[in-house]
């Protein structure tokens, strides 16, 4: 293998990037692991719930675009997202903050 690669689709890859290519390494996974949180939908709100609003939760209206009414309202939390790459190349967050340190 010649340079960084474009892609690293398994821990094994990472695991030889870090050892030959350890700054570019370590930048990826730095990026992976800010792309972990994320603003997910947990569920549709009714007409007289008025959800949570703080800095982990926020509601979120959808309108119709030609009266601008409300037409329906989500519920969003920020938090782990389970489909991540980090996680799907089989690292957890204290690993790669350990790496990273």
């Amino acid at each position: 293998m010649k340079g960084f690669p474009k892609h690293l689709n398994t821990r094994y890859d990472v695991e030889y990037c870090l050892q030959n290519y350890p700054e570019e390494a370590r930048a990826f996974l730095a990026q992976k692991l800010a792309e972990v949180k994320q603003w997910l939908v947990t569920g549709k709100l009714t007409e007289g719930d008025a959800g949570i609003t703080d800095e982990t939760h926020k509601v979120v209206e959808v309108k119709d675009q030609a009266t601008q009414e409300i037409k329906e309202r989500y519920q969003y939390e920020y938090k782990d997202d389970p489909n991540c790459e980090l996680f799907r190349l089989e690292y957890t967050r204290e690993e790669v903050e350990s790496i990273l340190a």
